[in-house]
């Protein structure tokens, strides 16, 4: 049993990181019909760059530096934070890659693939809706 399963000896990464309840994936076996323990399957997409996070991942898996790159006004903490949430709820998974690379990729899990067809609509959409302006986070301006 390693450290980071349940029972091990170590926290999860998502212990770790504290990552709140409502990010938790939904336990079936718990939860009631009368809606008052299941919890919200939109939870784990709310958030502040976590759509402009899937949406990079869509196209496929992405180095942490690349996705900062994508995301250029997202700090490496918040990144970080975010992509430790959508990893402990399984749509988002990290993986080692051996020398001479060495580093992790990111990318969604079968889980996370299922939201393909909505990331796909959203780009499309967007991509017909040139006039809309989009606002810097600083002044409120385009």
């Amino acid at each position: 049993m390693s450290a980071a399963e349940p029972g091990g000896l170590g926290a999860t990464p998502c212990q770790e990181s504290g990552i709140r309840k409502s990010l938790r994936p939904v336990d079936s076996s718990t939860a009631s019909h009368d809606g008052s323990d299941v919890e919200d399957p939109i939870a784990p997409l709310e958030g502040r760059w976590v759509l402009r996070i899937l949406a990079c991942l869509n196209t496929g898996e992405q180095r942490f530096a690349d996705l900062r790159s994508a995301i250029p006004r997202v700090s490496a903490n918040i990144l970080t934070d975010r992509l430790r949430a959508l990893e402990c709820v399984g749509i988002v998974e990290r993986r080692y890659l051996a020398p001479p690379q060495a580093s992790h990729v990111y990318a969604l899990t079968e889980i996370g693939a299922g939201l393909r067809p909505v990331l796909g609509a959203l780009a499309s959409w967007r991509a017909t809706q040139p006039d809309i302006p989009i606002l810097s986070r600083r002044t409120g301006e385009s």
